[in-house]
């Protein structure tokens, strides 16, 4: 008899625990969605979501249609809605500030008083003499190409995507000349990722004899 109730209490936790990885493979159901774009690429949105996904998602791009299909847990889903809700909407407005500034290391510090703000950014490369060559500001929307002339330079570019998540937007294939007569002698050319409301400073050219450098300052706002 008791041999009898031990298996009868066996068979009873088997299926207790068979029932329960059932409702676990259950509440792991993934759910399909397909999100068809108006403004914006699909390959570009399925990298806005791919930091959301979880291990069991995967995707779809279908380049033809600009459609982007995804499976994912339904929790998961939900957030994914939401990104690519305000991923998609209409190009928006910004404003690009460009400041040309030419840099050097001399005795006495000589900073013009406009340039103030960089001062301590270029101090750690030991520039101490900053002049500016100039400055310009451009509005332009997601996609718009622009193009700023400075003191005998020029600058062409184009507006790429704002990203929500980082709250910063691309500025692509920005493309720095020195105007030469009728000519335009390239300089450099850089793509560069803007965070709103950040400074950002590259180097241009620089002359190691005369300890001399071109910076260029971006500032990107809405």
């Amino acid at each position: 008899m008791k041999r009898l109730l031990t298996i009868v209490l066996t068979l009873l936790f088997l299926s207790a625990s068979a029932f329960a990885d059932d409702a676990a493979e259950v509440g792991k159901s993934l759910t399909v969605h397909s999100f068809q774009f108006k403004y914006k690429k699909a390959e570009n949105a399925a990298a806005a979501i791919k930091p959301l996904m979880s291990a069991e998602g995967s995707m779809s791009i279908r380049p033809a249609a600009n459609s982007l299909v995804v499976t994912d847990l339904p929790e998961n889903m939900k957030k994914i809605v939401a990104a690519l809700a305000d991923f998609d909407v209409e190009a928006q407005p910004f404003r690009l500030s460009v400041r040309l500034v030419s840099a050097g290391r001399v005795g006495a510090a000589r900073v013009a008083p406009e340039l103030r703000d960089i001062e301590s950014k270029l101090a750690l490369m030991r520039y101490n003499a900053l002049d500016n060559l100039g400055s310009a500001d451009v509005m332009g929307k997601e996609g718009e190409a622009g193009q700023i002339e400075l003191n005998g330079y020029r600058a062409d570019f184009k507006f790429g995507e704002y990203d929500p998540a980082s709250d910063s937007i691309n500025l692509v294939d920005f493309k720095l000349s020195r105007l030469e007569a009728d000519q335009l002698a390239p300089m450099m050319k850089t793509t560069l990722n803007l965070k709103l409301g950040q400074t950002v400073i590259i180097g241009a050219t620089k002359q190691a004899q005369s300890q001399r450098a071109l910076m260029i300052v971006f500032s990107a706002k809405r």
